[in-house]
């Protein structure tokens, strides 16, 4: 009965040089210099060769199935358990769900090759265009990627909101939170969060959104306008970097794959259906986890975060600040409502003068004119025409106060005499007696 080996390029040709030794055509210590081995090694191989032929140069265990071999029942189990609670779960996820809730170890790499043997899965074929690669800085905190990710984060159970993220330049690590939408108040709280944690950095680098800098042309071309997000930075001593393509700030952007994939999954497995309970899932559990499995180590040790100094005040800083004049009855209009200056303040304050009203994230309005912080109260539109008719009435009142009404001059008044002695002559000069 013949019997079919398997046999690789280079046994072939091992086996083309024994035979000449064989058959005396080719020493053995120059079949060892052609095969590129000892020739100690080469009697051994050909002592295999002369008892079992072609066999005894192909590998003992080649054909069987290995001892290490995945069983096909646990493959099975495995297969089981993703079709029904992780089908869209990639290998590497999958095997770590499979380890951690149902104590089942597998390789990603062998479940990767099940799941694709079976067609579970969905390969996806992507164009890469060739693009230089920008060497990571070396120090932890030297620059932060911002952007933000609208997404069905919490699936059908919620609403489409924003999550939005950071990640370290250096070291991978990430810091995220969830938000309505991508707006100045998100990213204020982001922001503020971020720096109570771990500081200032040196630079942040994000894309060219309305909320990051101002992109419509206007007259005040030739000016810097600064957006609310560019001027908290500015006073707070951090560089701001625009990106000119999604690309250039990539290690976030590829970032956004792996939460789409991961943190869906974990939601959904812990059925959190809202944004405060996610924020509190992802700070508490999600993120140590992330950064312990995905965060390296800087290239230099070292921190470049600066923490606060004793005069800068997060809740005061990070506002939304609008610039408004003072009128001439004290008042000042900001979004349709009116605020009334009260008359005692800690500083002089002028009419058409200029007051920055300051509005935190809470809602609360603080009016300043410099440093210092001016008392004021709401007043209604109805209220503040019945007081403009009584301090218009008031006006009226002092002026006619001041004038001596019903008064008749005396005839030896300076004023009247001089005006009948120009009578007298206008008089005369008409007649012709003067």
């Amino acid at each position: 009965m013949k019997e079919l080996l398997q046999m690789t390029r280079e046994e072939i040709n091992r086996a083309s040089v024994l035979d000449q030794v064989i058959a005396k055509t080719l020493s053995q210590v120059g079949a060892s210099i052609k095969l590129g081995i000892t020739d100690r090694h080469l009697r051994r191989v050909l002592k295999h060769y002369k008892k079992n032929g072609a066999k005894g140069l192909t590998h003992g265990l080649r054909g069987k199935q290995g001892n290490r071999k995945t069983p096909q029942e646990k493959l099975d189990e495995a297969i089981r358990l993703i079709r029904e609670k992780y089908w869209d779960f990639g290998p590497t996820f999958a095997a770590e769900k499979l380890l951690e809730k149902h104590s089942i170890a597998i390789d990603h790499d062998v479940l990767r090759k099940e799941m694709d043997r079976i067609k579970l899965r969905k390969i996806k074929q992507r164009k890469q265009k060739h693009r230089n690669w920008r060497e990571r800085k070396h120090y932890f905190g030297e620059m932060a990627q911002f952007d933000g990710s609208h997404h069905a984060w919490l699936e059908h159970r919620g609403k489409i909101c924003c999550l939005l993220g950071s990640k370290d330049d250096a070291t991978n690590t990430l810091y995220a939170h969830f938000s309505e939408h991508e707006d100045i108040k998100g990213v204020f709280t982001f922001w503020i969060e971020y720096i109570e944690i771990y500081g200032k950095p040196k630079s942040i680098y994000l894309d060219n959104g309305s909320v990051y800098k101002v992109n419509r042309k206007t007259v005040f071309d030739d000016l810097e306008v600064l957006t609310q997000f560019e001027r908290v930075c500015e006073e707070l001593g951090i560089e701001v970097i625009h990106a000119k393509s999604p690309q250039a700030k990539g290690r976030i952007e590829n970032g956004w794959g792996t939460l789409q994939d991961r943190l869906v999954k974990e939601l959904r497995l812990r059925d959190i259906n809202d944004i405060n309970s996610a924020n509190k899932y992802l700070k508490e559990e999600f993120l140590p986890k992330y950064n312990e499995k995905f965060s390296i180590q800087a290239k230099e040790k070292g921190d470049f975060h600066t923490a606060l100094n004793i005069r800068e005040d997060l809740n005061q800083i990070f506002t939304v600040r609008s610039e408004r004049l003072i009128n001439n009855d004290f008042t000042i209009r900001f979004k349709n409502k009116w605020f009334q200056l009260d008359k005692i303040q800690p500083k002089t304050i002028l009419q058409k003068s200029k007051a920055i009203i300051e509005e935190s994230l809470n809602g609360e309005l603080r009016i300043r004119q410099v440093d210092k912080y001016l008392n004021f109260r709401e007043i209604n539109k109805s209220d503040l025409e019945s007081l403009r008719k009584q301090r218009k009435d008031e006006d009226i009142y002092v002026l006619a106060s001041k004038l001596r009404v019903g008064h008749k001059p005396s005839d030896n008044h300076p004023w009247k005499r001089q005006s009948r002695a120009d009578w007298n002559i206008k008089r005369l000069a008409k007649t012709g007696h003067f």
